[in-house]
């Protein structure tokens, strides 16, 4: 498994990091719907999870469209970006990473699987990595970025 210092230097653009977080989404995904050693499901973990993938995949439906053409999926801006500072971007600095943890917590809740619990617990780390490093293109790019993360949270509206 490569470190943390591996990934931030695999290919110029953060590829390392876009595949870890593949890897990791399908594997919350089958894991969520093929655990043959899931926990009983009941309705308030199905109600609970429908209702956590609904907010996140909203979450990242308002962040793309806020990005538009900004939008990569690398650690590295796009040459000629953008900084998005407003909309869903004025309360948290990372929602399409904050809409993707909330799916697939979602999943997790409703499959209760513990493998599907892992995942998830690996993909925030990888996010919070991946947002860590994109944070340093970010600030080396914008002058007003430190200013922007100072004053807007990373992940959870006054929280985190």
């Amino acid at each position: 498994m490569k470190t943390s210092t591996q990934l931030t230097n695999s290919g110029s653009r953060g590829q390392a990091w876009v595949i870890g977080q593949f890897v990791l989404l399908g594997c919350i995904v089958v894991s969520g719907l093929f655990d043959p050693w899931h926990q009983p499901r009941g309705i308030t973990s199905h109600i609970g999870g429908i209702c956590m993938i609904i907010v996140g995949i909203c979450c990242v439906a308002v962040a793309f469209r806020h990005l538009g053409n900004n939008l990569t999926a690398y650690p590295k801006p796009l040459d000629d970006g953008q900084l998005v500072t407003t909309g869903i971007y004025a309360i948290v600095r990372h929602p399409i990473y904050t809409g993707l943890l909330s799916a697939c917590i979602g999943v997790a809740i409703i499959s209760q699987s513990t493998i599907c619990g892992a995942c998830v617990v690996a993909l925030m780390w990888l996010l919070n990595q991946k947002a860590n490093r994109e944070e340093v293109f970010l600030c080396a790019r914008f002058a007003e970025y430190p200013s922007y993360r100072t004053h807007t949270r990373k992940f959870v509206p006054f929280i985190w």
